[in-house]
């Protein structure tokens, strides 16, 4: 013949007791399995169903309209776009970087530590060291109209 397990029962106020403890932090359902010697290893969690707030449990409800739901999936689809969009920020931004440093050691010229019009103005006189680029500077002070005061020539205001 067989022997019967020894099954002890529980009282209500003593599994309250255990699951409050478990819900106030003072120990996890496995830790108080073993400190109150409950047999069974889902009694406990048993226990937390029935009697706790399912805060250990991590379960949630959550109720939202159909508005609410689409919103939040397009707000987290725009998320991964502009997630995307920033990697690829970074990617171009090392692109230009390492463009830098490729010009400052192909031309000479210390990009990094001057502004960039000052940087500018270097490469275009070693790519035009005679002052001949294609737009010369007359052409832009020639080209000003008759009818606006100060382009051609400085007209005297009349005063009534």
């Amino acid at each position: 013949m067989k022997e019967k397990k020894y099954q002890p029962t529980y009282t209500e106020a003593f599994k309250r007791m255990v699951v409050e403890e478990i819900e106030d932090g003072v120990m996890t359902a496995n830790e108080a399995s073993r400190y109150y010697d409950i047999n069974g290893h889902l009694t406990v969690y048993t226990w937390l169903s029935v009697y706790g707030v399912n805060q250990r449990k991590g379960k949630k409800v959550v109720i939202m309209s159909s508005k609410e739901e689409t919103e939040i999936m397009t707000l987290k689809r725009e998320l991964n776009n502009l997630r995307k969009e920033l990697e690829e920020a970074e990617m171009r931004e090392i692109a230009w970087r390492c463009m830098v440093e490729a010009i400052e050691e192909d031309l000479g010229i210390p990009i990094k530590k001057k502004p960039w019009r000052q940087a500018l103005l270097e490469a275009k006189q070693q790519l035009y060291p005679n002052g001949n680029d294609s737009v010369s500077k007359d052409s832009a002070r020639s080209t000003g109209s008759a009818n606006k005061p100060g382009t051609v020539e400085k007209r005297a205001l009349k005063r009534k």
